[in-house]
């Protein structure tokens, strides 16, 4: 009978760590596509090769998240430019290079207060899932010896069983 509950513990135990380790492919799978992602995130201009490059399970968000920066980008450095304009920082408006490299680089730095604001969302995910993958080994090392003590107690249990049905002559 005690070997038929160990081995239901066991079996439980097994299922458990399944679970585990099927969680832990997916945090990891996870991390590594945040990596990927922050990784084009950082550059200062994407273009298609790295949106094909995007992993598939961020690719829909990724790609509404980089039309949304831009757009964001766009809205934020248009109001700047329209506020410096008003404001009469340029003087006149005759010289229309001066204004629209006013303007690029206005449309550069909102770019990058954005990826900042990203960057600080993505670090806290991934710290999020650091800290669950850590309890999902910790819990998982536990499993693990516990089956390893299961398994020396059936093993000490069937040899016992074994001495004592031994032919006596």
């Amino acid at each position: 009978m005690g070997f038929l509950m160990f081995l239901a513990r066991k079996i439980s135990l097994q299922n458990r760590d399944n679970d585990i380790q099927y969680q832990l492919t997916t945090i990891n799978t996870k991390l590594n596509d945040l990596t990927s992602f922050a990784s084009i995130l950082s550059q200062d201009s994407v273009n298609l090769t790295d949106i094909a490059a995007m992993p598939a399970s961020l690719f829909g968000d990724g790609f509404a998240y980089l039309n949304n920066a831009h757009n964001r980008a766009l809205q934020m450095s248009d109001q700047m430019f329209n506020a410096a304009v008003s404001s009469g920082m340029f003087g006149d408006t005759s010289n229309q290079m001066v204004m629209e490299i006013t303007r690029q680089k206005m449309y550069e730095n909102a770019r990058k207060q954005i990826q900042k604001e990203l960057s600080m969302k993505l670090n806290e995910e991934e710290k999020s899932l650091q800290g669950r993958k850590t309890r999902l080994e910790a819990q998982d090392a536990a499993i693990q010896q516990e089956l390893q003590g299961i398994d020396q107690r059936m093993q000490a249990g069937i040899k016992s069983q074994f001495s004592s049905y031994t032919l006596q002559g």
